[in-house]
């Protein structure tokens, strides 16, 4: 099975690739950087423009779709020419992407949605209720999950119109071994954890939630949150919640560290259970 991986120079990229050669997938790692050794399987291309989508994307099997403009770039007078151009940039790449695989008849589509869809980093609104889950109504509060929440219509267009698959899979903050030894600055300012409840994934553990999205039994267009288990925080949940959410709604008892996004659905359906976390660092 061969697999299209775009941003596949990026680090969710490249651990993506790494994690696909690993279960015997052949890989096309997709991105506008240019590759410092050429590699037959890398194609560069902007996929802001549908030539160059099509272009990337024939003759795979299926995608995985990783590029994104993430923070708005901030050189200019006038943030809100910024978040047009991560919205816009975000928002066209996705749909091309979609229809590049619709035009080669290419089935299935894993790609990266966000957290962020349901509200992060909650300065209109806070949580409808805890934990965020799938059925969290989606509100986004910047170009940047406006981008993400626009692709999911965008990816139920394409399911109902060509009878793709699309797995949406929602990432919490990517983090790793690398950064996991900052914490403690982190954790001298509870507060600074709020805006996505204190959230996270480990790279890993993203990287096998792509695999385990291509070839889980799914249908039409599908929305899973990818977080890991427990929080970020050394303070149990319960503890965060008197101090910081104390009138939201939680639907069910919590476990102490339990994290505050929920990934039940993607366990079930895709059978992914994170391995890694931050306090593996620490242990001992």
């Amino acid at each position: 099975m061969r697999i299209a991986v775009t941003g596949g120079l990026g680090r969710i990229g490249r651990a993506a690739v790494a994690e696909l050669a690993g279960h015997g997938f052949e890989t096309v790692q997709v991105d506008v950087a240019p590759m410092r050794e050429q590699s037959p399987g890398y194609r560069r291309a902007d996929l802001r423009e549908l030539w160059q989508a099509m272009d990337a994307l024939d003759g795979v099997d299926a995608v995985v779709h990783l590029a994104a403009t993430g923070v708005p770039d901030s050189h200019t007078l006038h943030p809100e020419l910024a978040e047009g151009a991560t919205y816009t940039a975000n928002s066209t790449s996705t749909y091309n992407v979609f229809q590049a695989a619709a035009v080669h008849g290419i089935q299935r589509v894993v790609w990266a949605s966000s957290e962020t869809v349901l509200g992060p980093p909650f300065r209109i609104d806070g949580p409808a209720h805890l934990p965020l889950d799938e059925t969290h109504p989606v509100r986004p509060e910047t170009s940047y999950a406006l981008s993400k929440a626009t692709a999911e219509g965008v990816a139920r267009h394409f399911a109902h119109r060509c009878a793709m698959t699309l797995v949406a899979l929602r990432f919490s903050v990517v983090m790793d071994g690398t950064e996991y030894a900052a914490l403690p600055e982190y954790w001298a300012d509870p507060e600074r954890g709020w805006w996505n409840l204190w959230s996270y994934v480990d790279l890993a553990d993203v990287a096998v939630s792509c695999r385990l999205a291509l070839t889980a039994e799914l249908v039409g267009a599908t929305a899973l949150t990818v977080a890991a288990p427990d929080t970020l925080s050394n303070r149990p949940t319960a503890e965060l919640l008197d101090a910081f959410c104390p009138a939201v709604k939680v639907t069910r008892p919590l476990g102490t560290f339990e994290s505050l996004q929920c990934s039940a659905k993607a366990r079930e359906l895709l059978g992914w259970r994170p391995a890694r976390s931050w306090r593996d660092t620490f242990a001992g």
